[in-house]
């Protein structure tokens, strides 16, 4: 019987017994039940006629298949034994630094053999960093691997969480006052802003527009996106990250949203007190430095407002935040450059595209950890030009900015060193760029 129908009987039968007698009602009521009984069994046996799979796996994606022609087991053992530089090249790392992966990692990613033999962890790693480093689709690298599409699907989402899982704790700052005290050192040295103990900014992660999200992620741009707020140290690892705020909020209603503010606030960072400098009598506080998008307060100094008559000493003091701040804007150009993911909107769910980013982060953390011991002609994208740092594309572009409140004694403590960078410490080339404004 066709069940639409039969709903339609029961409706037509209810609709009559309205006029009449109450036991020919109850009659009635009690004939519609026992059909809606019926009608439920009915519904239960159809909806569990599945149409039968022509193949459990299709041929090319069989075993014997992939071992013939998939990548992980051809191409890529070719480029480990031969080529380095390109092997390099396709995963973003070096074969030892994929292997100390490996080791960190694989646990978590190695399924059990029940009916047939699973997807083994190096190639289920392979699979996932080949996706962030080429910014292919899914599909290509399903038929790279010989892997089913859904399977390269759920193997990329279980990955980069595993990643995120085993790398977060060794790869990100550890909260102590000694910690912040080799970052302020490392500003110090190479950047020439001392007492700095970070650069902060934000960038969206452009994705598809979510199913019925409204314009909960559509961002100033035109684009879906989340946000990724971090703070970078002197040598371009994110030591702070935060993941997933729509993308319609600016980079102070992240700031504010993610409890970092409380954080700062409250002083549960453990950043040091307060300390002289050298040269100076006056106590200065350990700063991160932003741009224009972030409020100025005691711990974060952004620059003077260029919509303003600028003086020498606020130009000499603009430059020097830039020359510590444009180390974040670095950071990003080199998690662009190396993984190309960011280099057009990602296609996955947005829960995804948070494991995607925080696999991300936590990798670019972990190789330039890797990379530390090696000359710094060696290491490869630490040695990008300008340009290429500096990224700016489809898939990662800059948060609106907007001008924030400035209370009186984060302005003092700005004044502070903008007097400490022209009269106590100045760089002998600082005269040159300020009077060419070449910053």
């Amino acid at each position: 019987m066709n069940l639409r129908f039969m709903l339609l009987v029961m409706i037509t039968m209810l609709k009559n017994s309205v006029a009449s007698p109450f036991h020919q009602r109850k009659l009635t009521y009690n004939r519609v039940i026992y059909m809606f009984t019926i009608y439920l069994k009915l519904k239960r046996l159809e909806s569990a006629k599945k149409q039968k799979r022509k193949c459990w796996v299709r041929p090319i994606f069989q075993l014997e298949r992939r071992r013939l022609q998939g990548a992980s087991d051809n191409l890529v053992l070719e480029m480990q034994l031969n080529d380095s530089d390109k092997y390099f090249n396709y995963f973003r790392m070096s074969p030892e630094t994929f292997q100390r992966l490996l080791v960190l990692v694989g646990p978590g990613i190695t399924k059990q053999e029940c009916i047939r033999e699973p997807i083994p962890p190096r190639t289920r790693l392979e699979v996932t960093l080949r996706y962030l480093a080429s910014g292919d689709s899914m599909t290509s690298i399903s038929y790279a691997f010989r892997i089913g599409h859904n399977t390269v699907s759920k193997i990329i989402a279980e990955v980069c969480e595993e990643i995120w899982t085993t790398l977060k704790e060794k790869v990100f700052l550890q909260l102590n006052e000694t910690n912040w005290h080799t970052i302020s050192d490392d500003f110090n040295k190479d950047w020439n802003f001392p007492h700095c103990i970070g650069a902060i900014d934000g960038k969206h992660i452009v994705m598809q527009a979510p199913a019925n999200s409204g314009s909960c992620f559509y961002n100033y741009k035109g684009n879906h996106s989340i946000n990724l707020l971090a703070i970078s140290d002197a040598k371009y690892r994110f030591i702070i990250v935060d993941i997933g705020a729509p993308g319609r909020q600016g980079d102070s209603g992240v700031l504010t949203n993610s409890g970092l503010m409380n954080l700062l606030e409250d002083k549960k960072l453990k950043i040091p007190p307060a300390a002289q400098l050298d040269g100076s009598n006056e106590e200065f506080p350990f700063v991160f430095v932003a741009d224009e998008a972030f409020p100025l307060t005691t711990y974060m100094m952004r620059p003077y407002s260029r919509s303003g008559n600028l003086n020498i000493t606020n130009k000499i003091f603009n430059y020097r935040l830039s020359r510590a701040r444009r180390v974040v804007e670095s950071s990003f150009g080199i998690l662009a450059a190396r993984w190309r993911i960011f280099r057009r909107p990602i296609i996955a769910c947005t829960s995804t595209v948070q494991k995607i980013v925080q696999a991300s982060t936590a990798l670019h953390n972990f190789i330039i950890t890797s990379e530390e011991h090696l000359p710094l002609r060696e290491r490869r994208y630490q040695t990008l030009s300008t340009a290429d740092r500096e990224i700016i594309s489809m898939g990662l572009v800059d948060i609106n900015k907007r001008n924030r409140y400035q209370n009186l004694e984060a302005i003092r403590v700005r004044n502070a060193y903008a007097s400490y960078f022209e009269d106590v410490n100045p760089l002998s080339w600082q005269w040159d760029k300020v009077l060419a404004n070449d910053f």
